[in-house]
Parts: structure tokens; C-alpha cells; sequence
């Protein structure tokens, strides 16, 4: 995300003018990364890891718009907010995990910061 950051930005302020173009292009934009994703998620139910009672297209839909507020959030904002955008990104792998996850986040190798 980071690295096409202009290019989003841009879809996203002619979403309004053409919506149905702009919202095409970021779905397709992230449609790869996101199949990927819960294929992986899929596999990790297989495994009893992630918790079998979620919807997984959902989680994964949650997770990306939470990193794109951030991205979005972090290039406009002119004042500190107490923490950084990497502390940003950690959190929200964080709860992203805890949610799905039938592990503990300490067994499952993440922080517990």
C-alpha cells in the first residue's frame, strides 16, 4: 500500500466524480493480495489456528481498510498523535490476529506488548 500511496490517493478523491471506476480500481488494486490472504486464513482454520466462525472475506476486508485509514490518516495529519505510523500498523496486525485467532497472540509468535 505504501508504495502506490499517491496512486490510491488519487483514486480516492475521484471517487466521488467516478465512483464506480475508482471503486473498480481499488478493488482490483488489492483483489490479489486479499485472495492470497484468505487462502492462507483457509488453511490456517484447516490447522484449528484461526477461529472457524468468521467470515474470512470479511476479516480480510476489515483488516485492508483499517491499513488504508491508516496510510490515508498518517499523509494528511499535521499534528503529532502521540504514536507512530509503524506503531500504527503493529496494532492493527495485533487486533487483526487476536480476532481471528483460536492461540493465545504470546503462542502464536506475536507481541503482547
Amino acid at each position: 500500500m505504501e508504495q502506490h500511496e499517491d496512486l490510491i490517493q488519487t483514486f480516492i478523491g475521484k471517487v466521488k466524480r467516478y465512483p464506480q471506476v475508482a471503486r473498480l480500481i481499488l478493488y482490483e488494486t488489492d483483489k490479489w493480495l486479499c485472495e492470497h490472504l484468505v487462502v492462507y486464513l483457509q488453511k490456517s482454520q484447516e490447522k484449528d489456528t484461526v477461529s472457524s466462525d468468521i467470515d474470512l472475506k470479511a476479516s480480510v476486508d476489515s483488516f485492508t481498510i483499517m491499513l488504508l485509514h491508516g496510510m490515508l490518516h498518517f499523509s494528511n495529519i499535521t499534528t503529532t498523535l502521540g504514536y507512530s505510523r509503524e506503531c500504527y500498523m503493529q496494532t492493527c496486525v495485533n487486533l487483526f490476529v487476536r480476532g481471528i485467532s483460536t492461540l493465545r497472540l504470546k503462542e502464536a509468535g506475536g507481541s503482547v506488548d
